[in-house]
């Protein structure tokens, strides 16, 4: 069976991609990592913790990690997901807790546990994942693969005109990561915009699916009414959930790319930019599989399985 940990800022698309992963028969999930991302690191803990309740399945040990980016103030997205990240549901604490341990000591513990098993898939800012990195030079070779959501390096971003949100929190630690020599496959905003976007329809079967099916709608009201507020489209886009997929079903990509690539973290007007080499232009050799397209179909299918 494969064994992922998954790195979360926990928020309302980071809900439905952990309720992805605990449902899936196919996988176990270790441990769940939680950063500062979408909201403050205790209310990342504290949705995670609900999460693992909601899913209904088992418990994987959860860990506090980075309160803040390595180098900047922290930047939320209440915004975009509500204040308490699951779209101002006011949910219950949970009856569970986190452990005392580290999450950067807990990804260099579990990664030493299950060496060359372990597969990680980030749905938050890289804070957790560069500073394991920088803390033990050997991280990167242990690790079997890393899933990445993060970038738009192909498409505008969601933050700045040229950044996506995660990248965006903190530059410096996503540039570490996609430079550290882990194996990457990296999933950005764009995808969960287009074959992934749940529209009217699909709002409709989940709420007619089950618990999960409506938590899913309605932890995603603010994101809905933010898309609303700035496009002519009506739902929510699931970028965690669609990156869930492609680590749990890799063989949703249709298509991607093999290229060298960087984060931008230098420049003001485009700190966080993922730039992707993919005209080869550096010569210099790829350092992730950048996906560009996933199968028309699947992901909603397997997402409406997961939460029935």
């Amino acid at each position: 069976m494969r064994k992922l940990l998954i790195d979360t800022d926990t928020a309302s698309d980071d809900a439905v991609a952990l309720l992805m992963a605990l449902r899936e028969p196919s996988v176990h999930v270790e441990a769940i990592t939680t950063v500062s991302g979408n909201c403050a690191l205790e209310q990342c803990v504290r949705n995670a913790l609900i999460c693992l309740e909601k899913a209904g399945t088992y418990y994987p040990p959860v860990y506090a990690g980075m309160s803040r980016p390595l180098f900047k103030p922290h930047y939320t997205s209440h915004h975009i997901h509500g204040k308490d990240g699951m779209g101002d549901m006011n949910l219950a604490e949970s009856s569970l807790s986190p452990e005392n341990l580290h999450a950067v000591d807990a990804l260099l513990s579990h990664t030493d546990r299950l060496p060359g098993e372990l597969e990680i898939v980030t749905l938050g800012p890289l804070t957790n994942i560069a500073m394991a990195v920088l803390k033990d030079p050997s991280f990167a070779k242990k690790v079997k693969h890393v899933y990445v959501m993060g970038g738009s390096g192909l498409t505008p971003g969601n933050i700045t005109p040229l950044s996506e949100f995660n990248f965006y929190v903190d530059a410096e630690a996503a540039n570490i990561v996609i430079q550290s020599g882990l194996p990457l496959t990296v999933t950005g905003w764009e995808i969960g915009m287009g074959e992934a976007f749940i529209n009217q329809d699909d709002i409709m079967r989940l709420n007619e699916l089950s618990n999960l099916g409506r938590f899913t709608v309605r932890c995603n009201k603010v994101l809905m009414e933010f898309n609303a507020g700035r496009t002519s489209r009506v739902g929510f886009d699931l970028p965690d959930p669609t990156t869930m997929a492609v680590a749990l079903y890799p063989d949703i990509i249709d298509e991607y790319l093999d290229a060298y690539t960087w984060v931008e973290y230098k420049s003001e007007t485009s700190y966080g930019h993922y730039v992707i080499d993919s005209t080869k232009l550096t010569g210099k050799a790829p350092n992730a599989r950048v996906v560009t397209k996933i199968k028309n179909g699947m992901f909603k299918r397997k997402l409406f399985e997961l939460l029935s």
